[in-house]
């Protein structure tokens, strides 16, 4: 037998050693975080530093070297980072014929119990799921759903009814659960509910100005507008050139305008409008605008605003998610957190849970903002507290906030990150959209709905065509799991590989 070059075998080997030794050495200093997790999600979470201690390091150069001595070149090794290091370097200890057997570690998980974990937590927050599918399917109930049509959604493959709390009020929304209670009840199929609470939102609350349509010149010009606290106390503005005859926007959270500064950058509606604040007086901040989709945009009530680069002061929790609360504690099998920002935020829901007698709920961390992608191990490790645990990849708010040329990555580190810590994930935002609102779906979300089957879970919105939409991601996920499973790719027979 030809054994590989000594040399590159022993390079090899100490540099596993070493990043098996740095995820010890990462495990031990922060131990005072896992003793806090619920013991059910100790192995996720020291799982996850280990796995953050290997991906604070390049390792590109070692995974070349790896993969040219036939090994595994450490790229999935998501839910069992120490087992797969201790695996690596069993091979590479019988590639240097070393004499004697390395002693075997501890590792939290192995390469069949991480992934049984996950499937354990994903089971335990967003209910069985269908058999021959590994990713459920959340629907967006629109308030006014009746009976017949929750029934076909059960039936088509709706596993978790997503409600969001900022619309409608309690009592649509109980009446809401109770049609989905019987409609499980005549279909004996069950189904689990999520209430998202509103969270600091900030929206456009009015509109003045003679027109509320904001429109790109084709001279280069930048139009302005102002974003005010008041926008009956607005007319007095002044601002210099381009400022005199602005549109007026009033936000929803007028504590949002005394937060921004010259430079940060302003977005409405998903990013269909965005500019740079030029001017901050007291109770408004005039904003050049530099993006325009087709070039005009109509600015509506009601209509999200995004702030990237603003540390907003506002509480995580607003009197009216408090209010919700109530409700959803006594109706609800979990509750989304919107617009996280800190770990205190999570605490803050953990604690408001526990004085309603809910901390049995489960928790899912919307991830929508850029504080919450740059915190992400902590919220996890702090929400880890808790018994069920899931991650929102809200994907339409975080191309706003960090730019729509990230997203890519962004989603796929936040999928590893989740997977590392052994907490369900759910792919969120504009999943096949067009086929929901028109019929007929687009290429690219076609491509996009056959990546959420990396996911435990799948959300589509509400719209006309959503019976059908759901039964269609349903043949996509049962498509896609014989051919991927996480990151790994299945090699099932291929019947365009014959040739006769």
């Amino acid at each position: 037998m030809a054994y590989p070059d000594p040399q590159v075998v022993e390079h090899a080997l100490a540099a596993v050693e070493a990043l098996r030794a740095s995820a010890s050495e990462h495990e031990q200093r922060y131990r005072h975080l896992l003793e806090a997790v619920h013991p059910g999600h100790r192995a996720g979470a020291t799982n996850l530093l280990h796995y953050l201690a290997v991906r604070q390091q390049d390792i590109r150069e070692l995974q070349r070297r790896l993969a040219s001595l036939g090994l595994s070149s450490l790229g999935r090794l998501e839910s069992c980072a120490l087992a797969s290091l201790d695996a690596v370097l069993g091979a590479l200890d019988a590639l240097a014929r070393r004499p004697e057997a390395r002693p075997p570690g501890e590792s939290p998980t192995t390469f069949a119990s991480g992934g049984a974990l996950l499937e354990e937590h994903a089971r335990a927050l967003l209910g069985a799921g269908r058999q021959g599918l590994q990713t459920r399917v959340m629907v967006t109930l629109p308030g006014e759903a009746r009976k017949g049509e929750l029934k076909r959604l059960l039936e088509g493959g709706m596993d978790v009814a997503r409600i969001n709390c900022a619309k409608g009020d309690a009592d649509a929304w109980g009446e809401l659960i109770e049609r989905l209670r019987k409609a499980g009840q005549e279909t004996g199929i069950a189904c689990k509910v999520l209430c998202d609470i509103a969270g600091p939102n900030p929206r456009v609350s009015k509109i003045g100005g003679d027109s509320a349509r904001v429109t790109l010149p084709a001279s280069g010009e930048r139009p302005r507008f102002w974003l005010c606290k008041d926008v009956k106390r607005a007319r007095s503005l002044s601002g210099g050139a381009g400022a005199e005859g602005a549109l007026v926007v009033g936000c929803s959270i007028p504590e949002v305008v005394d937060d921004l500064r010259p430079g940060h950058r302003v977005f409405y509606d998903d990013g269909r409008l965005g500019g740079t604040v030029k001017v901050v007086t007291e109770g408004a901040a005039l904003v050049e605008v530099d993006l325009a989709r087709q070039g005009s945009v109509k600015v509506k009530p009601g209509k999200g605003l995004n702030f990237p680069d603003t540390e907003l002061g506002i509480p995580s929790l607003t009197p009216k998610d408090l209010e919700d609360l109530d409700f959803i504690a006594r109706h609800a099998d979990m509750v989304g957190l919107s617009f996280v920002r800190s770990p205190s935020d999570v605490e803050r829901l953990q604690a408001e849970l526990s004085a309603r007698g809910a901390a049995h709920l489960g928790i899912v961390l919307k991830i929508e903002t850029t504080p919450a992608f740059e915190q992400l191990p902590r919220l996890l490790l702090t929400a880890m507290r808790s018994e069920k645990v899931g991650v929102m990849l809200a994907r339409g708010d975080m191309a706003v906030e960090m730019g729509f040329v990230r997203l890519a990555e962004v989603q796929e580190e936040l999928l590893w990150l989740c997977e590392a810590a052994l907490v369900p994930a759910i792919w969120a935002t504009q999943v096949l959209e067009s086929l929901n609102k028109t019929g007929v779906p687009t290429r690219g979300e076609v491509t996009d709905a056959a990546m959420s089957s990396r996911a435990e879970c799948v959300m589509l919105n509400q719209g006309e065509n959503v019976v059908a939409t759901v039964a269609f991601v349903v043949d996509v996920l049962k498509r896609m799991h014989e051919h991927q499973d996480k990151k790994r790719a299945l090699m099932r027979p291929l019947s365009v590989s014959r040739l006769d």
